[in-house]
């Protein structure tokens, strides 16, 4: 089943693995991604999920490790995204805010059934970025659902215009990979991948 990118990229400048049966295939929704980025903090909400009885599975550090690993072997080459060319940009470190805050949203998206980049709370990333302690000047993420495993999400990101430019851009520093599964929710698999530069 070849996913469809419905891809919802918002340019904020302020200053900014399983396999399924053939019918398990055809009665889920086609997988689905969105992207966001952002200079400067210009404010935050204040607010923190209750993630109480949440069943949602979060992600695995070898799950993270491989998504990190797939991002900075697109970042290690030039790359051409839409009509846009980028050299090859320096390796993202994993940080364990950054994967705290992207695994909690994709708990969240899983256990509560919506795919968005505004938490259920009204929280947008860099507010569920700063919750965990990290100061951010810049940060971007990407989302996806539906994905059954990394590879496909790194390829679909890649293949996206909006998530190829959060992957390639150079003034991103950190990563952070947060996955989400709940076998009751409409796409089951929900991926997050935050990007940031500190202050």
């Amino acid at each position: 089943m070849k996913p469809i990118n419905l891809v919802g990229l918002a340019v904020l400048l302020c200053a900014t693995a399983a396999c399924q049966s053939d019918k398990e295939m055809n009665t889920n929704p086609e997988p689905i991604m969105s992207s966001i980025y952002q200079e400067d903090d210009k404010g935050s909400l204040d607010f923190t999920p209750n993630l109480a009885g949440a069943r949602a599975a979060a992600a695995t550090s070898a799950q993270q490790t491989e998504i990190l690993n797939r991002i900075n072997a697109i970042r290690a080459k030039p790359c051409t995204c839409g009509g846009r060319s980028y050299p090859a940009v320096p390796a993202l470190t994993l940080n364990n805010q950054l994967n705290t805050a992207a695994d909690k949203h994709a708990v969240d998206m899983a256990s509560k059934n919506y795919f968005s980049h505004m938490g259920r709370d009204g929280s947008d990333p860099g507010t569920r970025i700063k919750r965990e302690g990290y100061a951010w000047s810049t940060y971007a993420e990407n989302i996806a659902a539906g994905y059954t495993a990394s590879a496909q999400v790194v390829d679909g990101w890649r293949a996206s215009v909006g998530h190829c430019q959060n992957i390639m851009n150079p003034n991103l520093k950190h990563l952070g990979v947060g996955y989400g599964y709940s076998s009751s929710s409409t796409y089951k698999y929900y991926w997050v991948a935050l990007f940031a530069k500190p202050k």
